[in-house]
């Protein structure tokens, strides 16, 4: 059985399993199969992210429309995948406890940080405040529902994104070893081209649904 099977939503057919393809490898959990689920996170975030603009796109925006038969199915298709991508981020980004925090995989953290600081073109305290905005949604909206009155939609592109494709990249390239990533995406512009292939589906899709009941 393969990933997909387990998890539907997360693989399956379609142009973009080419880029962001999953395959199930069975054993326990050692370093390797960390990795493994680490950069199945970061094509997660990816696919996700890539559907839900498309859903934002000026041919999908009809469906979004509250006067639009199926407007309900549509808005919440497209907050789905919203939350899924900041599920996974914070797994990889924004929670120090989850077992795929970069933290718990990466060889020289020190180094990582810095390094991921000034890839992004931010602080340390500017991040802290990204993840921050982005585990307030998960923990008050997602996870959980807490008190708050409104939802404060993260903003996941720029670092947010940028940090996601970092840790991916190095991940990949420094960290797994030979044979580690059989199945999935194994350089950083396969995760780029993946990206492209999931927002031209989804984005056809929209489409092609907008144009049927215009």
């Amino acid at each position: 059985m393969t990933e997909q099977d387990q998890h539907p939503r997360r693989g399956g057919a379609g142009p973009q399993a080419n880029a962001l393809r999953v395959e199930f490898v069975p054993g326990s959990l050692d370093r390797r199969d960390r990795l493994r689920r680490a950069v199945i996170l970061c094509q997660n975030f990816t696919r996700n992210i890539a559907f839900y603009r498309a859903g934002w796109a000026p041919s999908a925006l009809p469906l979004l429309h509250p006067k639009h038969d199926h407007a309900a199915f549509w808005r919440q298709t497209n907050g789905n995948f919203l939350d899924i991508c900041v599920l996974e981020w914070c797994k990889l980004l924004g929670d120090k406890k989850a077992k795929h925090h970069w933290t718990k995989l990466v060889f020289d953290p020190v180094s990582f940080e810095a390094a991921m600081y000034k890839h992004i073109g931010i602080d340390a305290d500017a991040f802290a405040l990204k993840v921050q905005e982005i585990r307030r949604y998960r923990d008050t909206f997602v996870a959980h529902l807490d008190s708050d009155l409104v939802a404060h939609i993260p903003l996941l592109d720029g670092p947010a994104e940028t940090a996601l494709r970092f840790y991916h990249e190095h991940l990949v390239t420094n960290e797994a070893r030979a044979g580690y990533l059989v199945g999935l995406t194994g350089a950083s512009d396969e995760l780029v081209r993946g990206y492209d292939q999931c927002l031209a589906e989804a984005t056809a899709v929209f489409r092609h649904r907008g144009q049927a009941t215009s």
